[in-house]
């Protein structure tokens, strides 16, 4: 009787020393590969992990019909936001927002997005023609350098008149007509533009964008000339011309462009 006893005792206490093993053993797997890692062992879903959303660093803009224009005057027809912030109206609503979103016509003549950023891929902008339009002219002035002067000699011609602060001339000055009357309209030109008592200007409208379809490569615009106008008088912010001529059936109209011939 004394010998089961004890034998029994004995094996008892081998179970409790091997669970206080395991024990020992889950308490070391922890503290080595952390919940974490002991969750995804067991096939139990991890939900304390944080979820982060990694955004561009670069802004990138589109250019959208803007949803006030022809409720408050002041305000432009196409106005450029970021990419991720394109307001709802009752049109993206019904439509999308893709519907308020402007062609690549007119981002190509609308100018470039504020502070030169780039244009959203969303703009359907052709491949490098967006990086040629906006940045045709400012790279044009920086790689422009002074030529050599020709030797002075007889019969060698006279060399041209250096460039101002080395840029390289620039074209007249684009306006745009703000104003029209019967005989006489106002535009957005001034002294500060060239522009003069007697300046001739040339109004015109529907430019076209001539885009190589293979480089991207702006080539240049197609229109037409509406009118001719000499300027009378000039103000601090813009000035007024007399209509010279008018082409048949034309109308001179608010934002047709200003050239000074």
């Amino acid at each position: 009787m004394k010998t089961d006893v004890l034998l029994g005792g004995s094996c008892y206490g081998m179970a409790g020393v091997m669970i206080l093993r395991l024990l020992s053993l889950v308490v070391v797997l922890l503290a080595t590969f952390g919940c974490s890692t002991m969750r995804n062992v067991l096939g139990l879903p991890n939900t304390g992990d944080p979820s982060v959303t990694i955004k561009p660093a670069e802004t990138r803009w589109l250019l959208i019909k803007n949803p006030r224009f022809g409720d408050v005057p002041s305000e432009p027809e196409y106005v450029w936001v970021e990419e991720d912030k394109i307001p709802i109206t009752f049109t993206t609503l019904v439509r999308g927002k893709g519907a308020i979103i402007a062609t690549p016509e007119i981002v190509t003549k609308y100018g470039a997005p504020p502070g030169g950023g780039k244009i959203s891929p969303r703009q359907r902008m052709p491949e490098h023609a967006a990086s040629t339009t906006f940045t045709s002219s400012s790279s044009s002035s920086s790689s422009a350098a002074p030529s050599p002067k020709a030797p002075a000699g007889p019969g060698a011609a006279a060399a041209p008149p250096p460039a101002t602060n080395g840029k390289a001339p620039e074209g007249p000055k684009r306006g745009l007509v703000v104003y029209v009357d019967t005989t006489r309209i106002v535009i957005d030109l001034t002294a500060a533009d060239g522009i003069r008592p007697g300046t001739i200007v040339s109004l015109r409208r529907d430019a076209i964008p001539i885009v190589h379809p293979v480089t991207g490569e702006m080539l240049g615009e197609l229109d037409e000339e509406v009118a001719t106008a000499r300027v009378t008088e000039t103000r601090e912010k813009f000035s007024v011309a007399a209509v010279q001529t008018l082409a048949t059936g034309a109308r001179i109209q608010v934002k047709d462009r200003v050239v000074p011939k």
